[in-house]
């Protein structure tokens, strides 16, 4: 990589990275200078129709440069043709995307339960609420005696069928009203509504701290293969790389499907180099297959990307030299003591060590949010609602009650003047 102020720096101080830091290691054992130089097409290498090597493998081909140190991965066509150093670090391939936005809802407070669980506790509030009434209604006439007393005299049921569903409605909210029932089998339901309104609360409220806290994305694709069952999402990798490579040459039958959709179908799919495919992947809905160590490192220092596997092709990064060099012994003895002495994952924990982002595919008391005001918004637009419609109705009532007044007050006068004018009449 290069460094933020690499205009101000020359020379091999203006690259950073496990690649730089590797060489530097084993520069420093075998008394070398070097100079790092990136390659003119910007390719890893691969095999042309003509015969000739591109990219890395080229330079080495044609004597340009003494030794390739990068994410070059070994396989068998660039083992025919240059030689490679003992592997410092195994590779996968995996696909790296652009982490889904999470959409938030002012409503959010109504998902933990499913629209069919909502509509059934409204049913069972309504029949509820009218069941109780009705047992408290026949519950009193058969208390009162009715074969001893008039119809006047019979006990009205204490619960009116307007306070039926407000004992029921608090009842549900864990609310107190001022009226109960008296009869024993207005009880029994009641007991069981409790019982109901326990669980249901209960449940709802443990479900609605995970929806509003627990961070978990649900993303459109699951695994690698999920890639090749759809057309929405665009899928490709970098030219003339070890990963375009297995596309092209594996018998596997998703992956040889996946390599026609890149090759032939959408070839556009197909970047010119890493920075191109990252690019694509922060713009479009684009999925790019490229090595773990890489895809890995762009998770940690970019929350907005995520990895998809599972991870296939294993693959190991050696340090390539041409044909028949023989400081190659040299080179790989140095990545072993580099190994053994545990240098190697001193630099990998240096890149690959710490994580920032949390882990969005796993749901976690350490990975929850605080509530925003989008989360909650829903319950402030009831309270508001619940303002405005009792406000309307207290208007309502109040001009009612002075209409009522006004037309009393008319029929009084009027009822008045009426028997004044009698009682004149009269005399």
């Amino acid at each position: 990589m290069l460094k933020r102020d690499y205009i101000m720096r020359k020379g091999n101080d203006r690259f950073k990275g496990f690649a730089i830091d590797l060489i530097r290691e084993v520069a420093g054992m075998l008394k070398f200078d070097y100079e790092i130089y990136l390659v003119p097409d910007g390719k890893f290498g691969s095999k042309l129709d003509s015969g000739e090597w591109n990219g890395m493998i080229g330079e080495l081909l044609a004597g340009n440069a003494t030794m390739s140190v990068a994410s070059l991965s070994i396989n068998s066509d660039r083992e025919e043709a240059v030689d490679f150093t003992k592997p410092f670090m195994t590779r996968y391939i995996n696909v790296l995307m652009r982490m889904p936005t999470r959409e938030t809802s002012y409503f959010e407070f109504l998902n933990p339960l499913s629209p069919v669980v909502w509509i059934c506790t409204l049913c069972a509030f309504v029949i509820v609420s009218i069941v109780l009434y009705s047992l408290e209604r026949i519950g009193s006439s058969c208390r009162s005696s009715p074969a001893n007393t008039t119809a006047a005299e019979r006990v009205p049921p204490r619960i009116t069928m307007r306070e039926a569903f407000w004992f029921i409605f608090g009842s549900l909210l864990q609310g107190n009203t001022d009226s109960s029932p008296m009869t024993i089998p207005g009880r029994i339901l009641t007991s069981a509504w409790w019982f109901f309104a326990l669980i249901l609360i209960s449940s709802y409220t443990a479900n609605l701290a995970a929806f509003l806290t627990v961070k978990k994305i649900n993303t459109p694709i699951k695994s690698v293969t999920d890639l090749a069952q759809q057309t929405k999402i665009k899928y490709g990798t970098v030219k003339s790389s070890g990963v375009m490579g297995f596309f092209k040459n594996t018998n596997i039958e998703h992956f040889a499907k996946m390599w026609a959709q890149m090759s032939e179908i959408e070839p556009d799919s197909m970047v010119d180099n890493t920075t191109q495919g990252f690019q694509k992947v922060k713009d479009e809905d684009y999925a790019f297959f490229w090595d773990t160590t890489v895809n890995k490192y762009k998770t940690i220092i970019d929350c907005d990307l995520m990895e998809i596997g599972p991870s296939f092709d294993p693959k190991g990064f050696g340090i390539g030299v041409p044909p028949g060099a023989t400081y190659r012994d040299e080179l790989s003895m140095a990545i072993l003591k580099l190994s053994d002495t545990g240098k190697l994952h001193e630099l990998e924990t240096k890149y690959w060590g710490e994580r920032f982002c949390p882990d969005l595919s796993k749901s976690s008391s350490e990975e929850t949010s605080e509530l925003q005001i989008d989360n909650v918004a829903g319950v402030f637009f009831i309270l508001v609602g619940g303002i405005v419609i009792a406000a309307v109705v207290c208007l309502g009532e109040y001009v009612g009650h002075a209409l009522l007044r006004a037309s009393k007050q008319t029929s009084s006068r009027t009822g008045k003047q009426k028997r004044e004018g009698e009682s004149n009449s009269f005399l």
